[in-house]
């Protein structure tokens, strides 16, 4: 790890938390790491000072169908040859006319700021889907003292979240629970018990999420 290198700082910046804070550099340093790469993302954690407001325009995106990754300041861009390389997969892309036309090393986008390596996406191809949700799934198979450490935990969470979220909440141990919360003061869940095994189908129309459509 390099001096100075604050991990704590970045993940509470950026509100990311890495495996590992170091890619290997090829694929024999990959077949001897002992934890999977991965990342623990904290949703509506607030971005950092100077952060522009969401971008409204569809990201830029590797062209390998294998890829897809986003274009970010760990990219290396040609201004001259407007491409850059996705640092990835090491792919060569070619800058969209719209970024083409006006790019240059005194002329970046927000994507390629060091500071802004977290930016936010308003995608306009996407339509409105309504309020956002949040989906709690709790393992109950743990000690009471854990457990009364989670529920404290929970309850922050949800103190955090926007007022027109939607909330939903599904337990498992020996029994899988998914609860109804829009009941104030009467508790209602639905039991699958963990000896069945239910199709997909089932526990749609357990939970009541088929649609029904009607012929006219």
């Amino acid at each position: 790890m390099q001096e100075g290198w604050d991990v704590t700082s970045l993940e509470a910046t950026h509100g990311t938390r890495l495996s590992f804070h170091t890619w290997p550099a090829s694929r024999l340093e990959a077949t001897r790491m002992v934890a999977p790469l991965g990342a623990l993302y904290s949703p509506l954690s607030p971005l950092p000072e100077g952060t522009p407001s969401a971008l409204p325009y569809e990201p830029v995106r590797c062209s390998s169908v294998s890829c897809n990754a986003v274009l970010n300041p760990y990219c290396q861009v040609d201004f001259r040859s407007k491409l850059w390389v996705c640092p990835f997969c090491t792919s060569r892309n070619h800058f969209p006319p719209h970024y083409a036309e006006h790019i240059s090393e005194q002329n970046r986008p927000a994507e390629l700021f060091p500071q802004f390596s977290s930016i936010e996406y308003e995608l306009p191809s996407i339509p409105n889907a309504g309020p956002p949700v949040f989906m709690f799934v709790v393992d109950v198979c743990s000690p009471q003292e854990e457990l009364a450490e989670l529920a404290d935990s929970l309850t922050q969470a949800l103190n955090l979240l926007p007022p027109e979220a939607l909330v939903g909440l599904v337990t498992y141990g020996a029994n899988v629970n998914v609860f109804e919360l829009g009941f104030e003061g009467v508790q209602k869940n639905y039991c699958f018990r963990g000896t069945k095994e239910y199709k997909a189908n089932k526990v749609q129309e357990i939970l009541g999420c088929t649609m029904k459509y009607k012929q006219h």
